[in-house]
């Protein structure tokens, strides 16, 4: 096969890593319904059966994408596609929800495997600023594609099949898309680093414990939050303590320093904060307030969806050509607006999915936010980079679903309440906004002047 051939069927490859993940983040938001009329139980357990895969997704990236760099970008990968397609079979075989939600758990350690180290090894074939801004565009397109399959495909899923449909279906995809990554990726060079399990351990249990605190609260019970929470500042103060005495932190002192990765960090956990609980509150607000099927939910989503995956495209060509902070700004400023449409239109169906449409336009942020991250981190950190700023995003994902559910939940579930809980996923948007013409960018010049 010819180099650039290569090279393209390994970018696709890589981005199907990507597409994996999140139509597997929205499959399960669709699925979610039929799963609790199944199982039984109430919005905490769908609530965990979400976030036990998005919270040792986000805090074991920091270690992950270290181990990358140490044992090997492909070969940490590979090995996170077949741990990833076990799990995922061991979620359609679930009898109840404690093993759901602990397979859940082991599909969040594959993709903290999976992710950092197909970054980075796209960072390595695309090494100038505007191609790898381009190929940050396909990157995004295709796993944006997965995320916007996911609604109606598991709608279709659940209603013919039942909800373990859902899950099945990801199973043969994690095992094609290994071998695709293991034939056609080159191995990558090896940076000796030492890994810090001990910080992993404390901070994977700081995200936890915060992520439980704000779902108790939601359930009704305040006394048990109240310990959570104070549970969740002893174990994220020992994480810092932890980091400051460390020879060998979880992120090096002088990557955080780097303003544009910082910006770009933030703004992606405001990114992943607002899109997931949105998620989750809609769909379960289609169903439950409004009376459509699963079917019809999936399909009631699947605007908002496509409107990522056509986003997440662009935003890669016109970064190549304006630099991050445009598609970054516009995103936001639309779904902030798409959010105050679904708050205003809450009691109609229709509003809310011209509203959740709107803000589908956020993933113009996306591959952006990245591009700044891996032109801000030195070469040697490209797997670490692509952990931290995926670390952030995920962290964000886990306490949305948790927060925004907790609100939607204490508010009464019904039409007023997703008017209220979506009047604050505007408001955490406005801070993207912020976030986003706040972090500086040294480098956009170039950029523009290498895509010509």
């Amino acid at each position: 096969m010819q180099p650039d051939r290569r090279r393209t069927v390994a970018l696709l490859a890589l981005s199907l890593a990507f597409g994996l993940i999140q139509f597997d983040a929205t499959v399960v938001n669709v699925v979610l319904g039929s799963t609790a009329r199944d199982l039984g139980g109430g919005l905490g357990l769908a609530q965990w059966a979400v976030d036990g895969y998005t919270i040792p997704f986000a805090a074991l990236m920091l270690l992950a994408g270290p181990a990358a760099d140490r044992f090997g970008r492909k070969q940490v990968c590979v090995l996170g596609f077949a741990l990833f397609a076990l799990a995922t079979a061991g979620c359609a075989l679930s009898p109840g929800w404690a093993t759901l939600i602990g397979f859940r758990v082991v599909q969040g350690v594959a993709a903290a495997m999976i992710l950092p180290s197909s970054l980075a090894m796209i960072g390595e074939l695309y090494p100038g600023a505007a191609e790898r801004a381009r190929a940050l565009g396909i990157w995004g397109g295709i796993a944006s594609a997965g995320f916007a399959a996911g609604p109606p495909i598991g709608g279709l899923l659940a209603a013919s099949a039942g909800w373990r449909a859902a899950f099945w279906v990801g199973t043969p995809i994690a095992v094609l898309a290994g071998l695709a990554v293991w034939a056609t990726v080159p191995d990558s060079p090896r940076h000796a680093r030492p890994l810090d399990v001990r910080g992993a351990t404390i901070g994977a249990a700081a995200l936890a414990l915060g992520a439980a605190a704000l779902i108790e609260l939601g359930q009704g019970r305040p006394a048990l939050a109240a310990c959570l929470v104070m549970a969740t500042g002893i174990a994220t103060s020992a994480f810092l303590a932890s980091q400051r005495v460390a020879r060998h932190p979880m992120v090096p002192r002088g990557l955080l320093a780097r303003g544009p990765f910082r910006g770009a960090a933030i703004t992606g956990l405001v990114f992943n904060f607002a899109l997931y609980g949105a998620l989750l509150v809609v769909g379960l607000a289609l169903q439950q307030v409004h009376g459509l099927t699963v079917l019809e939910t999936g399909a009631a989503i699947l605007p908002m969806t496509v409107v990522v995956a056509l986003g997440s495209t662009v935003s890669g060509f016109v970064t190549a050509r304006t630099g991050p902070r445009p598609p970054m700004v516009a995103g936001f400023a639309c779904a902030a607006t798409g959010a105050l449409v679904v708050a205003v239109g809450a009691s109609h169906p229709g509003a809310i999915v011209t509203g959740m449409s709107l803000i589908g336009l956020a993933s113009l942020a996306m591959p952006a936010m990245t591009s700044v991250a891996l032109d801000a981190a030195p070469p040697e950190h490209a797997g670490l980079a692509g952990a931290v700023l995926n670390c952030a995003r995920q962290a964000g994902g886990a306490l949305g679903v948790a927060g925004f559910g907790a609100l939607y939940n204490a508010a009464g579930r019904t039409s007023a309440a997703l008017a209220v809980t979506f009047g604050a996923v505007a408001a955490i948007l406005v801070v993207g906004v912020v976030t986003s013409v706040g972090a500086t960018v040294p480098g956009e010049q170039e950029v523009r002047s290498d895509a010509g």
